[in-house]
């Protein structure tokens, strides 16, 4: 009786274990060779706001930018910085002149930023 439900409960968890890496989609690990960091000046009442452009436009800049590996909102005092990884240095710079930078993400941000943002692309050393 002991080895009949060992063997039901083993069938159930192989069943279930099955099923869930089958549904799993394969994703390919990038590896993050470059970053952009944009700063932008914004005054604390407005980043709330700021925010909500971050989070609207994070997965569709994962989904949809080539060689986009991650993307962070840093928060200090002063400022606010969206640290962008990719995949190439070039591939950085191609998503400054894309229509989501340009046409969505800047345009949205227009409105909160007390001056100029400061782009900057750096190179990881591996």
């Amino acid at each position: 009786m002991k080895s009949t439900k060992v063997f039901i409960f083993l069938a159930v968890f192989f069943v279930i274990t099955f099923l869930t890496m089958t549904s799993m989609k394969s994703e390919t690990i990038h590896q993050t060779g470059a970053y952009l960091e944009i700063t932008l000046d914004i005054k604390a009442e407005n980043r709330g706001n700021a925010g909500s452009v971050y989070v609207k436009y994070k997965q569709p800049f994962l989904d949809q930018i080539k060689g986009a590996t991650s993307k962070e909102l840093l928060l200090r005092s002063d400022d606010v910085q969206v640290l962008h990884g990719f995949e190439t240095e070039a591939d950085a710079n191609a998503y400054l002149t894309s229509k989501l930078f340009e046409a969505d993400v800047v345009r949205e941000l227009k409105p909160y930023l007390e001056g100029a943002p400061e782009v900057r692309v750096y190179s990881v050393f591996k």
